[in-house]
Formats: structure tokens, C-alpha cells, sequence
């Protein structure tokens, strides 16, 4: 029966869509430019009123993103209960050593452009982004040291337990709901903790949690895009061409959509699908490099290297807790569209709420 309705036909049209909203994203390329490391910026300042935000355009982007997401999680569950490529990704999953020096090489080179920059004087020391520039004689000195420790397997904990100690620097000078943008950092601080452990189970949590830190972080950045659109105005007026026909606001609700939607069904796919989503993602980072710089390529320098990991890797077997065998493929795309519409609200309210106590005037 589902055979019968998951036709040729019809499984083509459905991946023709996603490839056109795909193509979408990649020249979107400015929605991967973290707008911080450019442009005069007050995270104090009160966020787009919600009632603002919540326009019919941002309606219409919502209900489209809805039917994307449950389109995209019927053709994602029916590849991967067919086993269409199922051994071509099995065998990429026994790549777990090449993601570790993957990492690693990653980690050395990211810490030790930071120490350059400072020490070829391209500009101020900057704790892990560029905007959380520091006078401190002793970080770049540190981003040295925990460079260096990556080059041993035994000596790698150290760049972990020193990434925890610079993003814990970063909350002292600005603030937690600042750092709130990068978990990214203290998932990869763990994974590299985690991953110099010889137990199957340490590194299957280096693993989760170095994802859903990589999750969260660009979902956070996504409501921030709705939050603050004009933060980006400057970077329109000097680059129109960015905007593709489409005024500020609506090319910022378009960026803010598409960045979730593409980080959602990219922690929630099983199939192989997985894997080619994780590189247009990548290839969304690798292009905002030619419009910003190297700014941009050494800020997102370790968010490639994970995408990159989850290509040559793949995801864990954690995702299987997601696969309801025991139901339909119906049944399947509607539960991940709920969990969709879940996590939409949830992160929308958090940012809103997390920023009004942090904030608030009393």
C-alpha cells in the first residue's frame, strides 16, 4: 500500500521540492553570517516586539515550513525503512576515528588562527568569536596551549577542558545570555574530552552531545534573525545584491525559517538524506567565506568541520529513538512535524523569556 502511493512519480516531485529549497538556502548565504562579528550591536536592547514578529508573511513562511518538514520526514523514514543505500551508510558509520582527527585538526587550527591573529596583529585577542574580544595578555596564549594539545590523543582533553574555560571567560565578561549563542563550544569541549576515553559509550556521548550543541546553536541564531533583523541593515546597505529582490525584513523572517527548518530535519533525519543535508549546510558556510571573509571562515571554522563529520560519519544511533517502527510512514512524518512545531515554540519562547529576565527593567 505505501508502496502503491510512495510512487516513482510522486517521490520524485517531493525531492525536486526539497532540492529547489535547498538551492534556496545555499544563496541565502548571508543567513550563516553570524551578524555580530560585523556590525555595532546591544544585546540589552529590547527584541522585535513578538506581536511585531508575528506578521502574515511570517504566518505564511511557517505554514510553508510545516508542509516542508513533514514532506521532507515521509521521504526521509521511506528511504530509510527500504534500506535504500543502507550498507553504503553503514559502512561510512565505522568512521568514527577519521571524525576524530577530523576534530582535532579543526580544533588546532581554529585556536591557533586565534593566537595568529592576536600575534601577527590583524587585530584584538578574541576569547572563541570575534566579537568577544578580550585585552587579557593571557588568553591568546592559551588558544596557543590548547592548540598544541590536540597533536596527541592523550593531550587532546586538555583543548576540551581549555574550551570550557575560555567559553566560562566569555560569561564573566558577557554575560550568559550572550554566551547562550554558542553551546556549540562546550559541545565540542566534551567531545574532545569524551572522545580520548577507550569506551564505546563515552564516545557515543562525544557524539550526541557535540550535535545537539551544534543544534542548538544555530536554532538559537535562527530566532535571533527575528529578534533582531535590523542589526543586519548595515550589512544591506553596503551589499544590496544580498537581498535578492526582497525587502530586509522579509529576507531576515526567510533566513531566520530556513536556517531552523535545515538544522531540524538535519538532527532529525535517519536516512542518507542526512548526509547530503549536512552538505549543503556545509556548503552554505564554505560560500559566506567568499562574501565575508576571513572573519567569517575563522568563526565558522569548527561548525564546517562538525558538518563536515556528519558527512563522512554520519549521525549515532541515538537518532533511532526517533523511528517508530511500529508505525506507518504517515504516522512517522506527522510525529516529527509536531516535534517540528515543538521545538519552534519552545526555542521561540525561551529566547523571549531568557531575555526578558537577563533584561528586564525593574
Amino acid at each position: 500500500m505505501i508502496s502503491k502511493i510512495l510512487n516513482e512519480t510522486y517521490l520524485r516531485g517531493v525531492l525536486k521540492f526539497l532540492l529547489f529549497a535547498l538551492l534556496i538556502i545555499i544563496f541565502t548565504d548571508t543567513a550563516e553570517a553570524h551578524v555580530k562579528w560585523f556590525v555595532e550591536f546591544d544585546i540589552s536592547e529590547q527584541p522585535l516586539p513578538i506581536g511585531d514578529v508575528i506578521d502574515k508573511t511570517f504566518v505564511y513562511m511557517f505554514i510553508v515550513s510545516v508542509i516542508a518538514c513533514y514532506l521532507f520526514f515521509l521521504v526521509d523514514r521511506y528511504i530509510y525503512e527500504e534500506g535504500y543505500f543502507a550498507e553504503f551508510d553503514k559502512k561510512l558509520k565505522m568512521f568514527d576515528g577519521a571524525a576524530n582527527y577530523i576534530m582535532r585538526v579543526a580544533a588546532g587550527i581554529f585556536f591557533l588562527s586565534l593566537f595568529l591573529w592576536w600575534a601577527l596583529g590583524y587585530g584584538s585577542s578574541f576569547f572563541i568569536t570575534p566579537e568577544l574580544q578580550t585585552n587579557s595578555p593571557i588568553i591568546p596564549w592559551i588558544h596557543l596551549i590548547i592548540a598544541l594539545c590536540v597533536i596527541h590523543k592523550y593531550t587532546t582533553p586538555i583543548t576540551g577542558v581549555g574550551i570550557f574555560i575560555l567559553w566560562i571567560a566569555g560569561v564573566t565578561q558577557y554575560g550568559l545570555f550572550h554566551m547562550l549563542d554558542y553551546p556549540i563550544f562546550l559541545g565540542i569541549g566534551y567531545y574532545l574530552i569524551a572522545s580520548a576515553i577507550d569506551s564505546k559509550a563515552w564516545v557515543k556521548s562525544a557524539f550526541v552531545v557535540l550535535f545537539a550543541c551544534t543544534g542548538i546553536t544555530l536554532i538559537w541564531a535562527s530566532v535571533e534573525k527575528f529578534a533582531y533583523a535590523d542589526w543586519t541593515d548595515p550589512i544591506f546597505e553596503q551589499s544590496p545584491h544580498m537581498l535578492m529582490g526582497l525587502s530586509a525584513e522579509n529576507f531576515m523572517k526567510l533566513s531566520g525559517f530556513m536556517e531552523f527548518f535545515v538544522t531540524f530535519i538535519l538532527l532529525g533525519a535517519v536516512s542518507v538524506v542526512g548526509r547530503l543535508i549536512s552538505l549543503a549546510l556545509m556548503s552554505i558556510f564554505v560560500l559566506a567565506v567568499a562574501e565575508f571573509g576571513i572573519v567569517d571562515a575563522i568563526g565558522h571554522l569548527m561548525i564546517i568541520a562538525i558538518l563536515f563529520v556528519l558527512i563522512v560519519r554520519g549521525p549515532t544511533s541515538a537518532r533511532e529513538m526517533l523511528v517508530l517502527r511500529d508505525k506507518s510512514l504517515f504516522t512517522e512524518a506527522y510525529f516529527m512535524t509536531g516535534l517540528y512545531y515543538l521545538a519552534f515554540v519552545t526555542i521561540f519562547l525561551l529566547y523571549y523569556g531568557l531575555h526578558y529576565l537577563f533584561f528586564a527593567p525593574y
